[in-house]
């Protein structure tokens, strides 16, 4: 509580003047030659008088020779003017007005070129278009190890299972000296590069990799690129490290790399069973096959197995990971390839405990639950690409990946109704294979300087087989299967699939003018699945084929479309309009549904800025969503003792309306960011749309009405640096509506959370920087039936502390969650540390490291869905020290 006092304090006397010293003091500028003609590219260079330890601020002069700066509050400052071939000019100005105009001339430099420099020590970020520049000399100091403890110091960025965003958006792509980086996921990059070899980061709004479409395309990409310096090219340069501790603990890491602009190579290697994990989901999905530059795949690929962060909330988390990334040019740099390989390997083991609370609008039941399971997930992969540019005008790029994965799980379940006298143990078996073979060939032209085209062709094949088997010690489902053998309970299901993907698009883009463009292109994209399998051990008394789950299902996608865009300054528009024909096959034992449909498409975005990264964006769209392979399925999948689920073959496809407003805002004088993004869907009716499932001794029908659904989700962030503060919030709006009906019983489901992170951090360069975060999320769920709240509160703490050879890093977090306000449930308290010493200047360093210093056992979790509220306790990994020697190439 005292903590919560302290912090809120601090929050208070820190962030008023922050924020009532925001009025807009705004200086505009004119550079000209000595004829009065505008200078483009002038550098200028911002500092305050006196030096309040804010970065001075770097700009450059646009087309019209104009430049405008924004401050927070008034004082002086030391403007610098340069530009090559010219005199410098040094101005000192009073900021007192709400704004300022100047005019500035340069006279021709008669001093020798050497004479002209820009300081380059101000440069700590610079805007340039559409790409924000980090110095990394800036911001890094000795206590930054990798890529990941350097960009949390940069404004705007913030980090979350490996996942990187930018002013509130989330990195598509991850480069390395413009190449990417393992397929461009960001994990891998932010937690194995080396911060000292970091020279720049760059964030890159539209990002596109081809440079022939560069100026036509319309993509909404955001990227990463990392400049390495100069000293780290040519060479070897990573780090090995090897380290033991007590419970059995181990790790094992190499991190190398070698770049150079004609070849690049980096190899990536971990063994430990502490919990930490090498790759994230979003890497393993790059890496299952090509990712296309031109057009999306709208399939979603079926990763049978993954593990996507750090994870302790286990008793058992041991992993084993492999990754070679290289780059090769050749062929007077027209020709390159790029090539990587992954395996990872992950064995789990879960123990939880929980309450599930049913709530039907005629029955309402509590179960307990004890779970025990293990899991192992093996997966491998390889990718390579190339590309061929023979000449300015024509590029060429083939890939072809392939993804394999074997998952396996055993769950040992007791499950306990008191109202019905149940007491089961189940044992539920699944395993299985998946490979997947994926190609893609794509090509551009320049014709003109106002015509270009692409075309791309995909082909994706994926061999499935999923093996699944629940036995029981006592009858379950009663009423709904009957079993072979009354003397034993138990199904087994073998299921194979076989899948394609065929994909292929022309775009063609005419440019108009400098200010307007048009783009015509033609798509077809079609879905083809085979599925054979029975569920074994119950018998099919009705002649429906429930237990027949044997399906063919094809959809197909088509259209012809065109977009118009018009960029006027900071104006620019982008209307589309595609005109679809869909068309679906559906074949199961009992029937055989084909319907087709037109469907028209439009997409209306405005954006208003100086750039995607500084302004606002408002997008409409109207889209289509396809009813899946399995939602179509009417036979019975079983899933445990009291879950069966059916598709319903009646079920079509669904539209939709998404209108999204962005805005975001950066200014460098003090490093302030924000951003705010608010997306509403709104879903048309839907016919036919009801699938069974089940709750204890029976089956309801949950039927959605012909009535929308509604999803409003807005989320905003701010932050500044004032000094040697920087306070932060973060805050968040979600609402869910959805209208079904249960057994002819009416229910309206409605679903609003709301979240609130405050933070301030704190910190002095090269001795100590502290970060205190507070974060509160509610949850409720309200229908004709029920209302249910869960609520977390989630006090952290993380600190960094530097004295001469010493490094201390540590970070606390105190967890309350629970449904409800219940001010009895319980805390959780969690802790780890880190202790290194390194000498100036050599490569080896020597650490221990602590993981759970509470000694925690369990920790304490609750969630809502539609019909059930669970409270769960998961058990986790014990206290762990470790002890390591790392050495750095």
């Amino acid at each position: 509580m005292k903590l919560r006092f302290i912090l809120l304090f601090i929050l208070l006397f820190v962030l008023p003047p922050s924020l009532l010293a925001q009025q807009s003091l705004l200086i505009k500028g004119l550079v000209v030659d000595e004829s009065d003609k505008p200078l483009e590219n002038a550098s200028i260079v911002i500092k305050r008088i006196p030096s309040s330890g804010i970065a001075p601020v770097f700009q450059k002069t646009d087309q019209q020779g104009h430049f405008q700066l924004e401050f927070s509050n008034i004082g002086k400052i030391e403007l610098t003017i340069s530009r090559l071939g010219y005199q410098k000019v040094v101005d000192t100005l009073d900021i007192r007005s709400a704004e300022q105009k100047f005019k500035y001339k340069l006279l021709k430099s008669v001093k020798r070129l050497e004479e002209v420099k820009i300081d380059y020590q101000y440069r700590a970020v610079e805007i340039a278009k559409d790409t924000i520049r980090f110095s990394a000399d800036y911001f890094r100091d000795s206590t930054d190890r990798k890529l990941q403890d350097l960009i949390e110091k940069m404004p705007g960025f913030s980090i979350e299972d490996g996942k990187v965003r930018f002013q509130g958006k989330q990195v598509n792509v991850t480069l390395v000296e413009n190449e990417r980086f393992f397929g461009g996921g960001s994990k891998l990059a932010i937690e194995n590069i080396p911060a000292k070899a970091v020279d720049k980061v760059e964030m890159i709004s539209r990002f596109s990799q081809n440079d022939l479409l560069k100026s036509v395309q319309v993509n909404d990409q955001l990227a990463m690129n990392i400049k390495l310096k100069e000293n780290k090219k040519n060479f070897i340069f990573g780090d090995l490290e090897s380290s033991l501790g007590s419970e059995k603990s181990y790790k094992e890491h190499a991190a190398l790399f070698y770049y150079s602009p004609e070849k690049t190579m980096s190899f990536i290697g971990d063994i430990n069973n502490i919990g930490t994990s090498p790759v994230s989901k979003e890497d393993i999905d790059r890496v299952q096959g090509a990712e296309l530059q031109y057009f999306s795949n709208s399939i979603n690929k079926n990763n049978l197995a993954g593990y996507d962060r750090d994870n302790r909330n286990v008793i058992k988390n041991i992993n084993k990971f492999a990754a070679f990334n290289g780059f090769q040019k050749g062929l007077k740099k027209k020709f390159s390839v790029n090539l990587y390989g992954v395996y990872a390997e992950n064995r789990l083991g879960t123990m939880l405990e929980g309450t599930n609370h049913y709530s039907f609008p005629d029955l309402r039941y509590t179960e307990q639950t004890n779970m025990r399971s293990s899991q192992v997930n093996r997966q491998a992969s390889f990718n390579i690409s190339s590309n061929f540019k023979p000449s300015p005008y024509f590029s060429l790029d083939y890939n072809l990946g392939t993804f394999w994965t074997m998952p396996k799980q055993e769950v040992h379940t007791n499950n306990v109704i008191d109202r019905f006298g149940v007491d089961n143990n189940s044992i539920q078996i699944q395993d299985g294979h998946s490979i997947v073979l994926k190609q893609y060939l794509e090509g551009s032209w320049k014709h003109s300087l106002r015509s270009y085209s692409s075309f791309a062709f995909q082909h994706q094949y994926t061999s499935e087989r999923d093996n699944f088997s629940l036995s029981s010690d006592s009858l379950f489902l009663r009423g709904f299967i009957r079993f072979d053998s009354m003397a034993n309970y138990s199904i087994v299901r073998p299921v194979e699939r076989k899948k394609h993907l065929f994909n292929g698009s022309y775009k063609y883009y005419w440019v108009i003018n400098q200010n307007q463009q048009l783009h015509l292109e033609a798509n077809s994209q079609n879905e083809l699945l085979r599925q054979n399998g029975q569920s074994m051990g119950a018998q099919d008394t009705t002649g429906a084929h429930l237990f027949d789950h044997g399906q063919y299902y094809r959809n197909s996608s088509n259209y012809l479309g065109g977009s118009y865009r018009l960029d006027f300054d900071k104006l620019k528009i982008l209307f589309s309009l595609k005109q679809y024909y869909l068309y679906l096959i559906n074949q199961t034992p009992t029937n055989d549904d084909r319907h087709g449909q037109w469907f028209l498409q439009p997409e209306l975005d405005l954006k208003y800025g100086k750039s995607a990264l500084d302004g606002f964006r408002l997008n409409y769209r109207r889209g289509y969503t396809f009813a899946t392979a399995m939602d179509l399925n009417p036979s019975y999948w079983i899933t445990g003792y009291n879950s069966l689920s059916r598709g319903n073959i009646l079920l079509e496809g669904q539209t939709f309306h998404k209108l999204t407003f962005t805005y975001n805002n950066f200014r460098l004088t003090d490093f302030r960011v924000i951003h705010f993004n608010s997306t509403l869907t709104l879903k048309d009716e839907i016919k036919g749309n009801s699938l069974l499932t089940s709750s204890y001794e029976q089956l309801k029908t949950v039927q959605l009405f012909d009535r929308p659904d509604l999803n409003f989700t807005n989320i905003g962030g701010y932050s500044i640096r004032y000094g040697r503060f920087e306070p932060g919030v973060f805050l968040s709006y979600i609402h869910m509506r959805l209208a079904q009906r249960i057994d002819n019983s009416e229910i309206y489901l409605r679903q609003n959370t709301v979240s609130t992170d405050l933070s301030l951090r704190w910190f002095i360069p090269k001795l100590a920087d502290v970060k205190v975060a507070w974060t509160k999320t509610d949850s409720w769920q309200k229908s004709l039936v029920d209302n249910q709240k869960v609520t977390l509160n989630k006090w952290s703490i993380t600190g960094k502390y530097q004295l001469k050879n010493f490094v201390f890093k540590t970070d606390w977090s105190l967890l309350k969650t629970g449904l409800g306000d219940s001010s009895a449930d319980p805390t959780t308290i969690n802790g780890n540390f880190e202790l290194r010493y390194q000498k100036v200047k050599s490569p080896f360093s020597f650490y221990i490291q602590g993981l759970n210093v509470l000694k925690n056992t369990s920790y304490r979790t609750a969630v809502l869905t539609e019909y059930i509220s669970s409270e769960k306790i998961i058990y986790t990994m014990p206290r762990i020290f470790l002890l390591a020697l790392s050495y750095s190439l």
